[in-house]
C-alpha cells in the first residue's frame, strides 16, 4: 500500500521501527466486523502500545468519516508511529483505507499493524 506501512508480528519490530523521539500511538475504531475497542485495546496493549486517555466513544456523536479524518490528522506530528490491529481502522472501505493511509504517509506519519495469525 504504502512504504509508510508496515505488518509487525513482535512487540520488537514496532520498537525497533520507532525513530528517536517520534511518539507511538495506538488507535482504535468501533466498526462492524473488526474486534471490539477493548479487544483492540488490549492487543495494543500487549504489544506495548500506550493507549493515553482511553475511553469509550460516545454512540450518539454525530460526525462524519472526514471530520473525524480531520480530528486525528490534527492529533498527530510528523514521525509519530501509528499502530492498529487492522487497517480497517483507517476506512469503511478499501477506497478510504487506501487514501487515509496515503494522506498520513504524505505528513510523514509511519503506520504499523499488528500482525495476526490464522
Amino acid at each position: 500500500m504504502s512504504e509508510h506501512f508496515e505488518e509487525v508480528s513482535t512487540r520488537d519490530e514496532i520498537w525497533r521501527a520507532r525513530p528517536v523521539d517520534a511518539r507511538l500511538v495506538g488507535i482504535v475504531v468501533a466498526r462492524e466486523g473488526m474486534p471490539s475497542i477493548v479487544e483492540q485495546r488490549e492487543q495494543l496493549t500487549a504489544f506495548g502500545v500506550p493507549i493515553a486517555g482511553f475511553r469509550h466513544p460516545a454512540p450518539n456523536v454525530v460526525e462524519s468519516w472526514e471530520e473525524r479524518l480531520n480530528r486525528l490528522f490534527g492529533r498527530l506530528d510528523k514521525g509519530d508511529v501509528v499502530v492498529v490491529t487492522s487497517a480497517h481502522v483507517f476506512g469503511r472501505d478499501a477506497a478510504e483505507e487506501t487514501q487515509t493511509i496515503a494522506e498520513l504517509g504524505r505528513r510523514g506519519i509511519m503506520i504499523k499493524v499488528l500482525a495476526h495469525s490464522e
